[in-house]
This record gives structure tokens, sequence and C-alpha cells, in this order.
């Protein structure tokens, strides 16, 4: 039987059924009440066990360095040793902050039970992977989040029982909560099986609302994105759930907020499926260290495909719009030395580095890739917290201090840039 050392259970804030006469949508406030009152969690007494043996470990190691540092010997071995030593420590400490992932599932169920009361739909909740583990702040902040997209699943997605049979499908829709690992990230889906996203809505939508040009060349994926844009919506009529643009946007910013990422997938009278992409902690990532003249940045890795060299070639044709020509495909790129207005010139053999936020690349040209580091991430002041060109900091091993990129901001810019671009050339012409 395993021992487990508790105060309080953090999985046990699913909410009781509203009183009589609750006005609807008491299921959402339930949800966020639930995710701000989670102030302690159930630690295993294993994990609390494995983390005392690592301390204990590492206070021997101590003791060998401070004795070879009297005695002049090499430390090197002993260093070694520590290095290991705080990587084990470290991962056990991000251990206690786990928690599965079904203690925020439980909270949906009362949500779409009201949702198929309101939309008059039979609407079914499955969930998978509530196994999967997550850290304790990550849950917390993606209960509003989730709460939009399977609202969004349930309006616009899911038809009504009349459209499902006439399409030969089940009366009842079906929302699928999904997570599972995947490498160093957490994916966490919400599938439906409605009938999917009406591309050509959305371009016209966006056409209208000017967000694109009229016969703008964009892939499905881009087109999708569009969903994310403040104000945005497809709605026919403005009622409690629809119509008003406000959500999808929340949601965007929200997951740039914990440095992830939202695919969409989408097949006309099958169904929608949007993946969030996150990282397991908020704590700790692995970084690719960047030199831009004498100040170093961190790119989150995740977002990292590949780093090439800028070419004299290119640098020479990047003078008036900056693409680099990777295999085919046109890559937009940002000089950082520019966009942090750095002084001095640049190195001879500069770099790109090619980040991906969903399906947009954008290359980051800096002078000198340094190499990866696992980066302890540090929040910005107060005074520092609305520069949108970075997500955080981090202490380097000589004392200085790195900022971490946002990429998901720097990859908008790209795209703004690239827009312009489009559109001084066609007025030229």
């Amino acid at each position: 039987m395993k021992t487990i050392l508790a105060v309080e259970d953090c999985a046990a804030a699913v909410a009781a059924p509203p009183p009589s006469g609750e006005p609807a949508g008491g299921a959402e406030a339930a949800a966020k009440h639930g995710a701000k009152e989670n102030a302690t969690i159930r630690v295993p007494a294993e994990r609390l066990d494995e983390m005392m043996d690592r301390v204990g470990e590492l206070v021997i190691a101590q003791a060998r360095l401070t004795q070879l540092a009297n005695s002049g010997a090499s430390a090197k071995g002993v260093a070694e040793e520590i290095e290991r030593l705080a990587a084990s420590l470290r991962d056990a400490v991000m251990g206690v902050r786990m928690l599965p992932i079904g203690s925020l599932f439980g909270r949906f169920r009362r949500l779409v039970h009201d949702l198929s009361r309101d939309l008059g739909k039979e609407i079914e909740l499955i969930t998978e992977g509530e196994e999967t583990e997550l850290d304790k702040t990550m849950i917390e902040r993606l209960a509003d989040p989730l709460i939009h997209v399977i609202r969004n699943a349930a309006d616009h997605g899911l038809e009504s029982a009349e459209a499902r049979k006439a399409a030969g499908k089940d009366p009842a829709g079906h929302i699928r909560l999904i997570a599972r690992h995947a490498g160093a990230e957490v994916l966490i889906s919400v599938c439906d099986d409605g009938k999917g996203l009406d591309t050509a809505k959305i371009r016209a939508k966006a056409e209208e609302n000017g967000l694109i040009a009229p016969g703008a060349v964009l892939t499905e994926a881009e087109l999708h994105q569009l969903l994310f844009q403040p104000g945005f919506s497809t709605a026919q009529q403005v009622s409690a759930l629809s119509g008003r643009g406000v959500g999808m946007d929340v949601v965007r910013r929200a997951i740039d907020g914990l440095r992830g990422s939202i695919d969409i997938a989408t097949e006309a009278g099958k169904g929608s499926t949007f993946t969030l992409r996150l990282p397991l902690t908020l704590a700790i990532i692995e970084g690719l260290l960047v030199r831009v003249a004498d100040t170093c940045y961190v790119v989150p890795l995740t977002a990292v495909e590949e780093c090439v060299e800028l070419s004299a070639d290119a640098d020479a044709r990047s003078k008036g719009r900056r693409f680099l020509n990777l295999r085919g495909d046109l890559v937009p790129f940002l000089r950082l030395r520019e966009l942090f207005a750095d002084k001095g010139e640049p190195d001879p053999h500069q770099k790109i580095v090619i980040v991906a936020n969903a399906e947009t690349r954008v290359g980051l040209v800096v002078d000198q890739i340094i190499g990866s580091h696992q980066i302890v991430i540090k929040s910005l002041s107060k005074l520092h917290a609305d520069v949108p060109s970075f997500s955080g900091a981090t202490i380097l091993g000589d004392g200085a201090v790195a900022l971490i990129l946002d990429v998901p901001h720097l990859i908008a810019s790209g795209q703004a840039r690239e827009a312009r671009l489009q559109a001084t050339s066609q007025e030229a012409a």
C-alpha cells in the first residue's frame, strides 16, 4: 500500500452541484474557483525519501569538495559528481510538483452537462490519459483556456441531433479530452466529431474584418490561426455562448504565457482537434544560448527547428525583403541586433536560428550560437513585465543575466513585417 503524506487533496477540488436556481455557467465558475484553491498538493512518501537520499549524497560530495580544496588537489571528479546529484535532485523536486491531469479533467464534466442543457444538444465527454502528470502551476492555469476550447467545440463544432442524424452520425456529439507525453512536452487535445471548421467562412470573415487582404495566399493552418485574433467570430447571431469574439484570443494569450503553442487539425464533416503543446514545467527549460553583440539571449529549445549560417549572398540580398531560401521555402528572418538596437558591427559569420510556432517559421539572426543549456527561469520585474519580446530571464554560470526570447511574439513580428512588405510591393506595382 502506497503511503501518502498530505495536508489537502488538490485533486478533490471538484465543485459540488449548484443549488437550484443557480445561473448557467456555474460549472465554469466552479472550474475557475477550483483552480485557484489548490494551495497544497499530495506528495507520495517515496518521492520525499528520494529527495532526502539525494540531499544526503550532496552533503557528502560537498564535504569531499571542501577537503580537496584545503589540500589543493583537483576537484574535477567531485564537480562532476555534484553536477550529477544536482540534476537528480532537480528531477526529484520537479516530480514533487507533478500532479495527474485527471484532477483538472474531472472539473469539466459538469461544464459539459450544462452546455448540453443550454445548447439543446446531447453531448458526451470522454477523457483519456488522466494519469499524465503535469506541473501543478500549469494545471491551475489551464482551467480557463480549456473552458473556452470546450465551449467552442460544443457550440460551433457539434451539430444538432437532427443534423447529425441526417449526416449518418450518432445523434449524441462527443468531445474527447486527451493528454499524453511527447518528449519534453505534454499534449492536451480537445477533439470533437462535429462538422469541422469552415475555412471559406473564416477567410470571408477575416477579409471583412481587415485581418487579411482580399485574395491573400494563406495556407489552411494560417487561416485557422486567425480564430485566435481578438474579436474574431464566425457566429451568425450573438448568444450567451458565442458571437462576441471573446474567448479564443484569451486561449492564445494564456497558452503563450505558459510558453506553449496551439495546433488545429480539422476535416470537413468529421470534426476538429485543438492540441495544446505545453512544457512539463514552468521552472526549468532547455534553452539555446545565443550572443548578439555583447549580450546573451536564450531561445527555448522546443521552438528551435535548426540553425544555419547567413551566407554573404543571402545577407546582400536581404537589404530589401528579408527572406531565406531554405530548401525551396522562403522563411522571413529578423535581425535581433536591429530589433534590440545593439550597436557595433555584426560578426563576419552570422547565424540564423530557425524557430517555429505551429506551422509558422521565422529566422532570428544572431552573431554566435553558444550552445544548449538547462535554464532556470526567473520572472521579470513589474517594470519590465510588459516588454513583449521577452518572457523571462535567467542567470548564467558567470553571474550574468540572459533574457529569454518570447518566440510567439517574435514570429508575430516577422509576419507583420512580411505583410507590410507585401503591401508596399503591391502599392508600388
